[in-house]
């Protein structure tokens, strides 16, 4: 098995964070790096080539992790940002360019989210209606 390309996690949540990782490295993913702050993140993104960008948002951190989408379509335009967002928070997403998943269905949906040639549209909510 060919292993799948490498991917970034920016999330303050550390037990939600090392379980998403474990998730995605035993899924056959080649590297998962984990950071838990917006500056690290963009750190990494100055010396790494990720396929996949997923970046946790909750209220008190949303505007700052939007941004860095914005920071991260432009630094890597290839990349695929995803949102992993708390059900609770999801009313406050501004910026719907990219897809979302809700923490709390994560670990049950995220690896067809992400997969080369998924269909990624049941990912985001807003282009399917309410889940």
């Amino acid at each position: 098995m060919n292993a799948l390309p490498a991917i970034l996690i920016c999330e303050h949540d550390a037990l939600f964070l090392e379980a998403l990782r474990n998730l995605l490295l035993a899924a056959g993913y080649s590297r998962v790096d984990v950071v838990a702050t917006v500056r690290e993140a963009l750190a990494k993104l100055r010396r790494e080539r990720y396929s996949h960008i997923l970046v946790g948002l909750s209220r008190p951190l949303l505007i700052n992790r939007q941004r860095l989408a914005r920071v991260v379509q432009q630094r890597q335009p290839a990349a695929e940002v995803v949102f992993l967002v708390s059900a609770k928070d999801v009313p406050f997403i501004t910026d719907t360019s990219a897809d979302y998943v809700i923490k709390e269905r994560a670990f049950s949906i995220l690896l067809d989210a992400i997969a080369p040639g998924a269909n990624h549209e049941f990912a985001n909510p807003t282009k399917r209606g309410s889940q």
